[in-house]
């Protein structure tokens, strides 16, 4: 009993000392250091506890109580002589205290005892850390590669090179790391992403910092595919796809390879709109031959691209209609040809107005014998497209909704649900279309929650402004006409909302349509002209960078008139800092101003 009693005693004492350190802790954590030490003195003078050892040592120093953090530094090193980290304290608390020479010494102390041993090295280096004395951090780490040669530190001294403000070194450190183990390739590209983004703002110095570190390794392991892929990667984020496209082709060539890197990083121009350049890129690849595995998908998307960078009045669409014609007799019609009649027919149906053709074409490659269930889909999406354009509403949601159903977890599925909720949107339907188009915004395509949410705020900025809705649902209306390519009566359509409703939200939106329009009718006057009206009538609204942007790119391309083009990247730069337009507008007006940004 009387065992059973003294247990129990021991038990509480055990439980009551627990709570006191979780609340001497809790005020540690929330900087009321003088609660926290009174409660550590209590539990000091009662039985002395390494575990809560650090928060009190730490407590004592915030408060600039050196001398008791010195003291117990003491205490625990004589409980602990062979733990170096408490005799690191004790030079800690002493430096604190303005006494350099002790602290010095006893720290030599504690540099003498290294082994090279890489746990001593990152215990002790921490502890620096901890009380954010980087430099003798590094130290830690320096001397013990001297010691010990075959010991790595590089990513720990590439740390804390970046608390120390030494970025050069820090990314030294990182490709280092890269070239002694070749799997730490994305954690090397995650520190350097991290590095380049700079708390989201790009920097162009930033750039030149990593693009100059690396070209070096790219020379020098010239049998390694990792650092050249690294600098195509670099490239791309700083949309140099030129230079990511030659060094892609110089990798593919240099390793004999099978055209494969150079095909995903046209997928990657394709995605970003840079259709000549997807094109050479699918060139490239188809050049290596019809054996090689990418030949056909080259081909279906080398046409694709240059499809998609055509205008609809532009002459090249004949040529272009001969070329998939070939195509199809070369390469035949079969499950691995599916989506090259998809793609025809799109040309057929949007670019020729042949919907008949269009209709027979996907009808055809529907019912291709093993056709893959996404192609099948893809097929159906454009079969809807097809519809919309005839103008037959309930077809096309009909094939919308299968889409949808068959891949409800899946970005086809979430696009098929796109689409119909824009058919709710044209149709006026705008409550409908609000529902859908919340799930959208989380979709794990970024491409299609981004247009969902585009859709959405155009909804919600401007539905129920006026008791009518009238002027909303006209401009819905005409959004299909467009759609239609209904071009003359689009524009007649919104026109009307312009005069009906004059200094209407809408206004920006619809001056941007416009140009969308003329652009497409390469009616460069007209292009001009609209995103001119937005700039000056609208330039305190969320289209005004985008209008600047698409009107500098008109001289700097179109127009040829570097120096107006060079005015309006520059306007941006000053009133536009936080557009997403920034990166590009600044490359393209140091361009313009004559800087080598290509200089390797």
């Amino acid at each position: 009993m009387r065992l059973l009693l003294v247990f129990m005693l021991i038990s509480s004492f055990a439980v009551a000392q627990q709570s006191e350190q979780q609340l001497a802790y809790q005020y540690y954590i929330n900087g009321e250091y003088e609660k926290a030490i009174t409660i550590y003195e209590e539990l000091n003078e009662k039985r002395f506890s390494v575990a809560y050892y650090i928060p009190y040592f730490g407590s004592l120093l915030n408060i600039e109580d050196y001398k008791s953090a010195e003291k117990l530094a003491k205490k625990v090193a004589k409980i602990y002589p062979r733990s170096l980290n408490y005799q690191l304290e004790i030079g800690i608390a002493q430096q604190k205290s303005g006494f350099e020479n002790r602290a010095n010494r006893t720290f030599e102390k504690v540099y003498d005892a290294l082994d090279g041993k890489q746990s001593q090295a990152i215990n002790l280096a921490n502890t620096f850390r901890r009380y954010e004395m980087y430099e003798d951090a590094l130290n830690v780490y320096l001397l013990s590669e001297k010691i010990n040669p075959k010991s790595n530190f590089g990513t720990q001294k590439a740390q804390l090179y970046a608390y120390l403000g030494k970025v050069d070194l820090m990314i030294a450190e990182y490709l280092k790391e890269l070239q002694r183990n070749p799997r730490q390739k994305q954690m090397v590209i995650a520190q350097v992403q991290r590095f380049l983004n700079n708390d989201g703002i790009k920097s162009e110095k930033n750039y030149q910092l990593v693009k100059k570190q690396l070209l070096p390794f790219v020379r020098s392991e010239q049998k390694r595919s990792d650092f050249s892929e690294m600098l195509i990667w670099l490239f791309m984020q700083n949309a140099q796809y030129e230079m990511a496209f030659r060094q892609a082709k110089a990798l593919d060539k240099r390793t004999n390879a099978d055209g494969e890197g150079v095909f995903d990083l046209a997928e990657t121009f394709l995605d970003k709109q840079d259709y000549n350049l997807a094109v050479d890129g699918y060139d490239y690849v188809i050049e290596k031959g019809e054996n090689n595995f990418l030949f056909i998908d080259a081909n279906i998307n080398r046409l694709y691209a240059k499809t998609k960078s055509l205008l609809i009045e532009n002459k090249g669409v004949v040529s272009l209609d001969n070329d998939y014609k070939k195509l199809i007799e070369t390469l035949g019609v079969n499950r691995n040809t599916v989506l090259l009649l998809s793609n025809y027919a799109h040309f057929k149906a949007f670019y020729l107005h042949d919907l008949v053709a269009a209709e027979v074409l996907l009808l055809d490659a529907m019912e291709v014998a093993g056709i893959d269930k996404m192609d099948l889909a893809e097929c159906k999406l454009e079969y809807a497209d097809v519809q919309l354009l005839q103008g037959n509403i309930w077809e096309s949601l009909l094939y919308y909704s299968q889409v949808e159903k068959d891949f409800k977890e899946n970005p086809i599925g979430h696009e098929a649900k796109l689409r119909r909720a824009k058919i709710a949107y044209y149709q006026g339907d705008f409550d409908w279309a609000q529902a859908q188009l919340g799930t959208l915004k989380a979709s794990t395509s970024k491409l299609i929650a981004n247009d969902a949410l585009d859709l959405s705020l155009l909804i919600i900025d401007n539905f129920n402004l006026d008791t009518s809705t009238i002027a909303m649902r006209t401009f819905a209306n005409a959004d299909l006409l467009n759609y239609q390519q209904k071009y003359a009566e689009a524009i007649v359509k919104y026109d009307s909302v312009l005069i009906a409703f004059p200094g209407h939200t809408l206004s920006d939106e619809i001056y941007m349509r416009k140009a969308e329009i003329y652009m497409q009718l390469n009616n460069t006057e007209k292009v001009v002209e609209m995103y001119e009206k937005i700039t000056a009538d609208w330039n305190y609204d969320i289209l005004a960078d985008d209008a600047l942007y698409q009107l500098a790119k008109m001289y700097d391309n179109t127009l040829e008139d570097k120096v107006k083009a060079m005015e309006l990247y520059e306007k941006i730069l000053l009133e536009h800092n936080s557009s997403i337009f920034v990166a590009e507008a600044r490359k393209r007006f140091r361009y313009l101003r004559g800087d080598n940004l290509n200089k390797e």
